[in-house]
């Protein structure tokens, strides 16, 4: 059989509740909170006329998913919505690897220029009597000039011959 029991809590108005012990309950007449007494204080429990300055998880989580409904609000803003944004993004400065380039075009003046020491980019070059050393013979003026080597052979006489093979 259940035991009638009578369970009384301090009550008063809220400047006068003090300190709760630890488990007893105290209600604020003035204000309608219901605090616990705990180790390091009171704490509230619930509160008739919440406010936005109460911080309790029934006012600003009220559909308990653990998240502030007004956070949740804010994520749902439309990009036209967003105030104080401003009107162009200027890009930042910085620099890629090499290794990161993956596809695009690069522009030339980036590139490092070929010579006879170093590898790198070079001109084209059709001519068959250039003595340049930053620019690279194309196949039509090597063709051309084994050609015009070729014809200067004397009858009868081969490349092998020539060269003494």
């Amino acid at each position: 059989m259940p035991r009638k029991v009578l369970i009384q809590l301090r009550r008063g108005v809220e400047a006068s509740i003090g300190s709760l012990e630890i488990g007893e309950l105290g209600y604020c007449t003035d204000t309608q909170k219901l605090y616990i007494g705990t180790a390091s204080g009171n704490i509230l429990l619930a509160a008739a006329q919440q406010a936005t300055g109460d911080m309790l998880k029934s006012i600003y989580d009220t559909n308990n998913n653990g998240r502030v409904d007004s956070a949740e609000a804010a994520d749902a803003v439309p990009w036209a919505g967003v105030s104080g944004k401003p009107a162009t993004f200027a890009p930042a400065a910085h620099a890629h690897a090499a290794s990161d380039i993956t596809s695009g075009t690069v522009a030339v003046s980036r590139l490092p220029a070929a010579s006879i020491t170093a590898a790198g980019v070079a001109q084209l070059n059709n001519a068959v009597n250039s003595t340049s050393t930053v620019q690279a013979a194309t196949a039509n003026a090597v063709k051309l000039t084994y050609d015009f080597a070729s014809g200067k052979l004397s009858p009868g006489v081969t490349w092998n011959q020539l060269k003494g093979v």
